[in-house]
């Protein structure tokens, strides 16, 4: 008698891929646990997130950022207050060379826009506050003439007034339009004067 011939063994590619497709399954499934428990700790955020009232320490102080920042300049630097919805978001002295003093705010429209300031309107001063800007016109902000700036390049899209105070040089910029750049340039020139 003679035996009848072995069964053919099952490729070893066949186990290799369901094997593979084993390790996809239990990856995929471990990440959806851990979205969900992600999801259950943190949440997803809601409405009440945006309508939370700020802490009061949480203010920016600008006179007294602005009030050390001057004790290390020769320029008189500007504390704007801009009335409205205007709030204060940061302060920072850069000590240089050369020194420079920013303040962001936040416009009634929602803008982000800064002022930026130092001893004088140089190169330095207005490529760092609009990337590749260039001259699209002129105003006179409380007194001054001011040039009005669109940044090109990685500044596309900002807006921006560069004012010559004689001793020192402000320039407002952002994604804002002209008459927001035009109160903070204001509030700023004001008191910068004082």
């Amino acid at each position: 008698m003679t035996q009848p011939p072995a069964a053919p063994r099952p490729p070893k590619k066949r186990l290799m891929n369901s094997s593979l497709r084993n390790i996809v399954w239990a990856l995929v499934l471990t990440m959806a646990v851990v979205v969900v428990v992600a999801v259950g700790f943190f949440g997803v955020g809601s409405q009440q997130d945006f309508e939370r009232t700020p802490v009061p320490n949480a203010q920016v102080d600008v006179a007294g950022s602005a009030e050390r920042a001057q004790e290390l300049v020769d320029f008189p630097v500007a504390v704007p207050q801009p009335g409205g919805d205007w709030s204060a978001r940061s302060a920072r002295f850069d000590a240089g060379p050369p020194a420079r003093w920013e303040v962001r705010y936040s416009s009634p429209a929602g803008n982000l826009v800064a002022i930026e300031q130092g001893d004088q309107l140089d190169g330095v001063l207005l490529s760092g506050a609009v990337p590749g800007a260039r001259e699209v016109g002129e105003r006179t902000v409380h007194g001054v003439r001011c040039t009005l700036l669109e940044g090109s390049g990685d500044g596309e899209g900002q807006r921006g007034l560069a004012c010559d105070g004689g001793d020192h040089g402000i320039v407002v910029h952002g994604l804002a339009e002209d008459d927001e750049l035009e109160e903070l340039a204001a509030a700023a020139l004001e008191s910068a004067e004082r």
